[in-house]
């Protein structure tokens, strides 16, 4: 009986990993195609503003107006799953602040037209700096760019990949991992059924671009990382690489009591961030 077991969970093993071969290339991107909310419920002012990518593709977005005198502009990238309309809960208070917030959905998520991947979600960013740029008044194109979770990556790469063409005066990194093989093989570590082969699944996760050589390249442009201690998505470690890596000037915020991208749920760090903006619009280093 053991041995009719034991021929019973490896039949179930190598039935499952082509299975799991064939996900891996979704594996980042959980996208969801309704809207659950929009600016104007939240009685937010804003405008929406597609992108056209440079395949002919439509991105959708929503700009939330800052209020006068509106200090720059925050192009914020949300994580791996569902769609703006969900991450509206992250950006909605930073209009009061007087920052216009710039919300896009990668490819397939949201109403945004095409199928997401790691290459397409950094080279359409171009497409939607390109579009504010032709968009807002000169005075508002003091950008800062935010990303969460699977957007702080893509906002490493796309701002080392774009920065002399889109110049920002900071970037602000919350909750992202070090590496997309890196996150995946921690993941394939976690569970039972693939713990004993996820060095050879991990092969089938791209490992480029590799986070911790794009970071070191966006200096002198300022990044601030930011992470909650109690995260169990994406451990404090990979902040902490990623801050090493990263070359001066640089900022590591650590928030006792959040958990994956919720330190900004607390007031004073929230200040904090606010202050931040306030400070390095004012001072570029570029």
């Amino acid at each position: 009986m053991i041995d009719r077991g034991y021929r019973s969970i490896r039949v179930l093993f190598f039935l499952f990993i082509p299975v799991f071969f064939s996900a891996c290339s979704g594996l980042f991107f959980f996208p969801e195609k309704k809207l659950v909310l929009t600016p104007s419920v939240a009685k937010l002012k804003y405008s929406s503003v597609p992108v056209t990518t440079a395949d002919g593709l439509q991105l959708d977005g929503w700009l939330l107006a800052g209020a006068p005198p509106v200090k720059g502009t925050i192009v914020y990238l949300h994580g791996n799953a569902q769609n703006i309309s969900y991450h509206l809960a992250a950006v909605h208070w930073l209009p009061e602040e007087h920052y216009n917030v710039y919300l896009y959905d990668y490819r397939g998520f949201g109403e945004s037209q095409g199928e997401p991947t790691i290459e397409s979600s950094i080279v359409d960013y171009a497409d939607v700096m390109a579009t504010l740029e032709n968009v807002l008044p000169k005075e508002q194109q003091k950008y800062i760019v935010f990303g969460q979770s699977l957007g702080g990556a893509f906002a490493i790469a796309a701002v080392a990949k774009y920065q002399h063409e889109f110049p920002i005066d900071l970037l602000v990194v919350d909750s992202a991992f070090s590496g997309f093989r890196r996150i995946a093989k921690e993941k394939l570590k976690s569970f039972w059924l693939t713990r004993p082969i996820r060095s050879l699944l991990g092969l089938t996760i791209t490992n480029e671009p590799d986070l911790l050589q794009e970071v070191a390249l966006i200096s002198p442009t300022p990044i601030i990382f930011i992470q909650g201690i109690e995260d169990k998505i994406v451990p404090l470690h990979h902040s902490e690489n990623l801050f090493k890596a990263a070359k001066q000037p640089k900022e590591l915020w650590l928030e006792p009591d959040a958990g994956h991208t919720q330190s900004l749920l607390h007031k004073e760090l929230r200040d904090r961030f606010v202050e931040a903006l306030d400070y390095y619009t004012q001072h570029r280093y570029k």
